[in-house]
């Protein structure tokens, strides 16, 4: 990604808003690169054989010397033109509702028509940069972790149910998964484990078919007794008392 490049340098060429013109375009290559945000309408653009939607918040790089057809349909951008920019892979980011970001290319903007300057205007591309950086490492965390609970909430009855598989899943570190369950839930991924299986037993106790027994193997534990006494210090009696209904 563009943002993590550590060795991007570029220059300013200009900094203007673009009132696009609906239909479809083909640009030619062009000796200096593109990052555009997208104010209004939409833009479609097909670079190789790749097609980019740009919504209204989102932001696309293209590169120098890149070729490319595009389909506007009430649109409008602001657009910073780069000379010099060494990085090579056309991009899009997904920003929509993003408004700091939108605020950012505004005073850009505002700041290049006002003094013209080369040095704020740099400044100002690489703090959009970071805090595009900032927005992206946010949405890859929450889909690690959205994948984590989706994983333990299709399996959390089973008794060989691990940090190690769940990790796998989410593609994330254990030391990360306790962080992101501490930050969203509020507990650890054990304890939410034990909190999903304490739920259905307490459903199946409630039904009154299965044994005791029978509900805590079939509930992930395997252990009756732990099964037991963690009931009973979850709800303060027995899971014999609720399963013979002799809880008042």
């Amino acid at each position: 990604m563009i943002y993590n490049f550590d060795d991007l340098s570029l220059g300013i060429l200009t900094v203007d808003r673009f009132f696009h013109e609906n239909g479809t375009f083909k640009v030619k290559s062009r000796p200096y690169a593109a990052l555009s945000f997208r104010e209004r309408g939409v833009g479609t653009f097909k670079i190789g054989n790749k097609i980019f939607t740009t919504n209204p918040g989102d932001v696309i790089f293209i590169p120098a010397d890149t070729p490319y057809e595009v389909d506007y349909s009430d649109s409008v951008s602001i657009v910073a033109n780069l000379h010099f920019c060494n990085y090579c892979e056309t991009e899009m980011f997904d920003l929509r509702a993003r408004t700091e970001i939108a605020l950012m290319f505004l005073r850009m903007l505002e700041e290049w028509q006002t003094w013209h300057s080369v040095n704020r205007a740099k400044a100002s591309i690489f703090n959009i940069l970071g805090k595009i950086a900032e927005y992206n490492d946010d949405k890859i965390e929450n889909t690690a972790f959205f994948a984590s609970v989706r994983y333990i909430e299709a399996n959390f009855c089973k008794p060989d149910l691990n940090v190690k598989a769940v990790c796998g899943v989410g593609f994330v570190s254990p030391s990360s998964l306790q962080r992101l369950f501490l930050k969203h839930f509020g507990m650890s991924p054990k304890q939410y484990v034990i909190k999903l299986r304490m739920n259905k037993a307490l459903e199946l106790l409630i039904e009154g078919k299965l044994t005791v027994r029978e509900i805590s193997r079939s509930c992930g534990f395997e252990d009756e007794k732990y099964f037991s006494r963690a009931f009973k210090k979850k709800y303060g009696y027995p899971p014999s008392r609720l399963r013979d209904n002799t809880v008042v």
